[in-house]
């Protein structure tokens, strides 16, 4: 399994350990500081109705797995020339369907 392959999975199993019982998908949107020392969070699913809903994870330790998790993925893309146009992108919203397990992952460069 390649490095960002395994980083992907670890968001993945956050996501799916945090999520509510009746969540089809679980939304995250991230804004990472530039040096990656801190992450702001906003944690969101999509239940069976198909509303949007605002959640809290249980535990605090969730903030600071996803934000390791996502100063490693940032540090892959500059490794090895990822980023749009040469810029590190900022935020990301991670979308996890848990009927499928696939995410997907949309980076915010401004």
């Amino acid at each position: 399994m390649s490095v960002d392959d395994e980083i992907y999975q670890g968001i993945g199993e956050v996501l799916v350990a945090i999520s509510p019982a009746d969540a089809e998908s679980v939304l995250v949107e991230a804004e990472l500081s530039p040096e990656g020392d801190h992450c702001k969070l906003l944690f969101d699913y999509v239940g069976p109705s198909g509303t949007k809903q605002w959640f809290l994870p249980s535990s605090a330790k969730v903030d600071s797995d996803l934000m390791d998790l996502f100063v490693q993925l940032r540090s892959f893309f500059e490794s090895n020339g990822l980023y749009a146009e040469g810029k590190p992108w900022k935020g990301c919203i991670v979308e996890l369907c848990l009927r499928s397990m696939k995410i997907k992952i949309d980076f915010k460069y401004e």
